[in-house]
């Protein structure tokens, strides 16, 4: 595993992902997602995350009613997982820091 978008899509479960930096925001979900169009709830979100000082870790996962959006946040650059509650988490969790160690890596 390489760790791609392509190999995070395959996961069982994933919906779709959200990556965040400071420039732009690139949303991928089906259109009829209720986050779909919530650009600037996300945009929010990720400056109350990135830039907060005193974080406990790089990975944080937000539990919702029928969803689980793990977040990832390496530097400036931040990977929102959404996927159903029924997902393999560890799985999500393991490629989706591998996404962003090259999304990191590439940016530099």
């Amino acid at each position: 595993m390489k760790g791609t978008i392509k190999d995070l899509l395959k996961v069982s479960g994933v919906q779709g992902y959200i990556i965040a930096n400071q420039k732009n925001i690139q949303i991928k979900l089906p259109s009829m997602h209720r986050l779909a169009g919530a650009k600037d709830r996300i945009k929010r979100l990720y400056d109350d995350l990135v830039q907060a000082r005193r974080r406990p870790g790089n990975t944080i996962e937000v539990f919702l009613d029928d969803m689980v959006m793990t977040i990832f946040i390496s530097g400036t650059t931040m990977l929102i997982v959404l996927s159903s509650a029924l997902a393999n988490l560890a799985l999500v969790r393991m490629t989706g820091k591998l996404v962003v160690a090259n999304i990191v890596k590439e940016t530099r």
